[in-house]
């Protein structure tokens, strides 16, 4: 959802927060002094010192009984920090944020905040976070091993030179196969170099019909995560290395919106998407063979004891990237209790966090977590979760990136349901974000 303008402007009125063009810089060391001007001086902070804290979360990131067990854990080192939790349900990434910032457009910030890639630029550059590296140099053992988290996976939580969070979570995008499916069309599961003439041969061989039931080779990722992996792959991107101007009207772009296209209308081996359809259950369900996800689907095949399942890397079209997305908790700078929220995000970004949350539904971002956990994956492709960490590529997500999304699903949608050829969609998808980067 678009961040409206009346609570940007509330923000403006209240936090004169900057409109600067959208960069960052990374750090892989927690030992880099960064001067700043609103910078204080910092102490060590007692355990015995008393915070209340109020933790936003988003709904479906970990149970109501694993985040309690994390807190439990927390409350054992930090006995007098008491946290609040609110969870907040959403549609989306840019809907979550809409609601942070209408709370502190109210006068009711939290202190710390679940957040992902696609908002810390925003929240950044909006200098409405609380930057860590003097905590982090003077209680350096709140970090729980700063440099056990992998280096390129923390590095989008370093903006301008100042470290707002510990990442958490990460996920990416790769190829899910039901296996059955694969056995059935007599096909194994590819070489992870396997290119677009061969997907496009599995997604063919995979589509059938058979006793009335269809069964269709793929499932087109709708929406801005899962086709940026694939634009990657083409040497295309929705942005700049910037991110101060689209690209979608690269012919490297418009040649893969329009292979979707073709997927659906010409080859006949993709249904065209709908609002309602859940890629995952389709998968298990058989309706469809493979599909692009990260590892969020694991968690539903676990519950629904679907063992049918393995992995791969996307086809190389022009080059093989891996996206990827990845989470923190940073802390408000509005916060009354700074040492209090920094000790927290540094816990729940710690082994202890990670090892009880992150066994399913996303990818532990410490290598030593990644070594533990995803062995226990059921597919036997697992190790590309962790392989692909050293080859990924981040969402490019800027402070606009609620309005970009927008656009760009808003344009994608009419290209998979036949109302636009995708050159013209893409050049109007590039003029209206080329505005919307400009605000």
């Amino acid at each position: 959802m678009i961040v409206k303008k009346t609570v940007m402007l509330v923000l403006a009125l209240i936090l004169c927060f900057s409109l600067a063009a959208c960069g960052s810089n990374s750090s892989n060391s927690s030992n880099s002094s960064n001067s700043n001007s609103d910078s204080k001086t910092v102490t060590k902070g007692s355990n015995d010192e008393k915070a209340e804290l109020t933790l936003v979360w988003g709904k479906g990131d970990a149970s109501d009984e694993q985040l309690q067990t994390i807190l439990t854990e927390f409350n054992k080192l930090y006995p007098n920090i008491k946290v609040k939790r609110i969870e907040i349900p959403s549609n989306s990434w840019g809907d979550y944020f809409n609601k942070i910032q209408t709370m502190i457009a109210a006068g009711n910030p939290p202190d710390v905040i679940r957040i992902a890639i696609e908002g810390v630029q925003m929240f950044a550059k909006q200098d409405l976070l609380l930057p860590f590296d003097d905590y982090m140099n003077v209680e350096p053992e709140a970090m729980d091993n700063y440099s056990d988290l992998h280096p390129k996976l923390q590095a989008p939580f370093v903006v301008d030179g100042k470290t707002y969070g510990f990442t958490w979570d990460w996920n990416n995008v790769v190829m899910h196969f039901n296996t059955k499916l694969l056995k059935d069309a007599g096909l194994s599961l590819p070489d992870k170099n396997w290119t677009k003439d061969d997907f496009l041969s599995y997604a063919q061989k995979l589509t059938t019909d058979k006793d009335g039931k269809k069964t269709y080779g793929f499932a087109i990722p709708n929406y801005y995560f899962g086709a940026s992996a694939w634009l990657f792959n083409n040497e295309a991107s929705v942005l700049d290395d910037t991110m101060t101007t689209s690209k979608l009207d690269d012919p490297n772009a418009i040649e893969m919106m329009q292979f979707f296209q073709d997927l659906i209308y010409k080859y006949k081996v993709a249904p065209a998407p709908n609002p309602k359809d859940d890629g995952t259950q389709m998968l298990m369900n058989g309706q469809v063979a493979m599909m692009s996800a990260g590892k969020w689907p694991f968690s539903t095949y676990a519950k629904n004891n679907f063992k049918d399942i393995d992995v791969q890397y996307l086809p190389t079209f022009k080059t093989n990237k891996v996206i990827f997305g990845v989470g923190a908790f940073p802390a408000l700078k509005t916060t009354k209790y700074p040492d209090a929220a920094y000790k927290l995000s540094a816990f729940l970004g710690g082994t202890f966090s990670q090892k009880t949350t992150l066994s399913d539904a996303s990818i532990p971002t410490r290598t030593s977590v990644m070594a533990e956990v995803l062995p226990k994956t059921p597919a036997t492709n697992w190790k590309i979760y962790a392989d692909s960490a050293d080859i990924s590529k981040a969402v490019e997500a800027p402070m606009q990136y609620a309005d970009i999304e927008s656009i760009f699903s808003r344009y994608m949608g009419l290209i998979l349901a036949n109302q636009m050829d995708a050159a013209s969609a893409m050049k109007k998808a590039k003029e209206e974000i080329d505005k919307a980067l400009k605000k």
